[in-house]
C-alpha cells in the first residue's frame, strides 16, 4: 500500500507576522492540496495531518481523512521535529505497516505533474526510498543534503528516524540517515515539485 501524508500547520508559531502571513498560508494550502489530490493515482491513500489540535477547519472539505495532533504546542530547535512527530502520529493512528510506502509532501508545495507518484507506484518493489539529494540554498547536488518537501520511503525507516540535538539542518540529518539504511535508494533527479521556501513567497521548482 502507498500512503500520501500531506503535512500542514495552519497556525505556525515560528512565524513573526502572524496575521498577514496566516492568510497567505491558508490560501497556499487550499490551492496546493487541491492540485496534489488531482494528480494522485487512485491506488494511493491520502491523509492530511495538521498539528494545532482537533477542531473543524477547511482541511475537512477535501474529502479525505484529516488527522489532528497537538504537536505544534511544542517548540523545538526547528519545525522538522514537529513535522516528524506528526508523521509518526499518522503512522500509528492509521496502522501503516513497515513495508508500506509513505510519500510525504509539504502541504504548501504542489507537484507540477504526476511523474513522481507514478514512478513510485511502478517501482515500489525495487526501491525502499525515493530521495532527491540536493542543497536548495546552493542549488547543487549534495549527497549529505536533501529535499524534505517531497520524498517517498518505506514506513519502517520513518519509524526508526529521529532528529538529534545538534546544529545540523533537518535536511542534512535525514539525508545522512537515509544514506546509511540497508535498503535500495532511488536518487531522484527531478521531483517536479513547486516549492515555497519561506513565508515571503520565495518559490523554486526542484
Amino acid at each position: 500500500m502507498i500512503y500520501l501524508i500531506i503535512t500542514t500547520s495552519i497556525s505556525n508559531k515560528y512565524l513573526v507576522n502572524q496575521k498577514n502571513m496566516a492568510e497567505n498560508r491558508m490560501m497556499q494550502y487550499a490551492e496546493n492540496i487541491k492540485k496534489t489530490l488531482s494528480l494522485l493515482p487512485s491506488s494511493m491513500k491520502a491523509i492530511i495531518v495538521e498539528n494545532n489540535g482537533p477542531r473543524k477547519t477547511f482541511l475537512d472539505d477535501f474529502g479525505i481523512p484529516v488527522h489532528y495532533t497537538q504537536n505544534n504546542d511544542e517548540r523545538f530547535q526547528h519545525k522538522g521535529i514537529n513535522e516528524l512527530n506528526d508523521i509518526k502520529s499518522v503512522i500509528k493512528t492509521y496502522d501503516i505497516k513497515d513495508d508500506d510506502m509513505v510519500i510525504k509532501i509539504t502541504g504548501r508545495y504542489s507537484p507540477l505533474n504526476d511523474v513522481f507518484f507514478k514512478y513510485v507506484e511502478a517501482n515500489q518493489e525495487t526501491y525502499d526510498a525515493f530521495i532527491k539529494f540536493y542543497n536548495v540554498a546552493e542549488m547543487l547536488f549534495m549527497e549529505d543534503d536533501c529535499v524534505l518537501g517531497m520524498f517517498a520511503v518505506k514506513c519502517k525507516y520513518l519509524k526508526q528516524f529521529q532528529y538529534d540535538n545538534g546544529n545540523r539542518s533537518p535536511e542534512t540529518q535525514f539525508a545522512k540517515f537515509m544514506n546509511k539504511i540497508d535498503g535500495e535508494i532511488c536518487e531522484v533527479g527531478i521531483l517536479y515539485l513547486h516549492c515555497c521556501f519561506s513565508e515571503t513567497m520565495k518559490y523554486m521548482d526542484v
